[in-house]
């Protein structure tokens, strides 16, 4: 592993931010730090740049201690938030920081820099303010900053939370493609899934300053190994009582079920394939998604989301329609099981 956390630990006024926190990156991986608000996962971050020092427990960087390394010499790049420009700079200015700091030569830093302008596409804009330029671009100039001094960790704190949606899914698509051309190991911190999933080789699920779970976004999502990242990703609502759905059965120890859309498919009554496997229920609210329409259907009281493609025909307010729920993931005090409908094979053959 190029970079590892072993037993980190760091308490505030006697909140565990980080509680024995272990985990580790291959270099030239682009890692996603995912959880909610007070995960822990920014001090993880801070940690890893040296601007916070963890109460034990060890923090390795190519194989290297760096817990007692000030924070400037760790070769970190830091991407900041809220961008950390400096106002009064130009853009050539805030990217040749870093450089000047380190007294480089003035031919090595007009060669980098420009270099850098080009790989982040504003040439032309060398001499522009931070004041005169849109959020993409500020936080195009703050990765270029971050990457002038050459980082052997490039590390990022929700980069994308001050831009605008439409300008946010462009920029994912171009810091994973520009990370993956000048080949940085990098970390950044998110709390949204969508950006995790598309961007990142590999997630680190943060919970309650506890790490849940780390792999692939493919893995993480079709085999979530604690009863958090269940209910944490996807579209995911909690079932109680679900030995009441049809084709389940309760089992001891498993006290809850995870409910994703996609397990769950609605059609009208007279369409029904698997009548022993589905289930009546009315729907109760519907939403335009713009590429599909999301469902809110009651089942006796329990209340599921299923997904309905554009193309079919619109079911109304109130109306009964038959759900069929392919399987589920039942939900232990440590654990996490698939369930699948037991009652399709008693209809034949069934393929999703």
């Amino acid at each position: 592993m190029y970079v590892e956390l072993r037993n980190l630990n760091k308490q505030f006024n006697g909140f565990k931010a980080a509680d024995n926190v272990s985990f580790g990156i291959e270099r030239g991986h682009l890692a996603g730090l995912l959880g909610p608000s007070g995960s822990g996962k920014t001090t993880i971050l801070r940690m890893l740049a040296g601007l916070e020092t963890p109460d034990s427990g060890d923090i390795l960087i190519d194989g290297k201690r760096v817990n007692d390394i000030p924070a400037a010499r760790r070769g970190i790049g830091f991407v900041f938030q809220d961008y950390a420009l400096f106002r009064y700079m130009t853009v050539f200015g805030n990217i040749a920081f870093g450089l000047t700091v380190q007294k480089k030569e003035k031919r090595f830093i007009q060669a980098r820099v420009t270099e850098l302008i080009k790989l982040i596409g504003l040439e032309g804009l060398e001499r522009r303010r931070p004041h005169q330029l849109s959020g993409g671009q500020k936080q195009r100039v703050a990765f270029a900053r971050a990457l002038a001094p050459n980082p052997q960790l490039l590390l990022l704190d929700e980069p994308f939370a001050a831009i605008d949606a439409k300008v946010r899914k462009d920029l994912r698509s171009w810091l994973r493609e520009t990370i993956n051309k000048v080949g940085v190991t990098s970390i950044f911190v998110t709390h949204d899934q969508d950006e995790a999933v598309e961007v990142a080789d590999e997630i680190v699920i943060t919970n309650s300053g506890r790490i849940e779970q780390v792999g692939t976004p493919t893995d993480i999502y079709k085999n979530p190994q604690t009863p958090f990242a269940a209910g944490f990703i996807g579209e995911s609502i909690v079932v109680s009582d679900y030995g009441r759905l049809h084709g389940f059965q309760a089992t001891d120890g498993f006290d809850q079920a995870v409910l994703r859309p996609e397990f769950v498919r609605a059609v009208k009554l007279e369409k029904e394939v698997f009548p022993h496997a589905s289930q009546h229920g009315t729907v109760q609210e519907v939403y335009f998604r713009g590429n599909a329409l999301e469902l809110r259907i009651n089942l006796g009281g329990q209340v599921v989301t299923s997904h309905q493609s554009l193309e079919e025909e619109a079911f109304k307010v109130g109306e009964e329609v038959s759900v069929l729920i392919y399987r589920l993931y039942l939900l232990g005090r440590d654990s996490v099981r698939l369930m699948e409908n037991a009652s399709i094979k008693s209809d034949g053959s069934f393929f999703i």
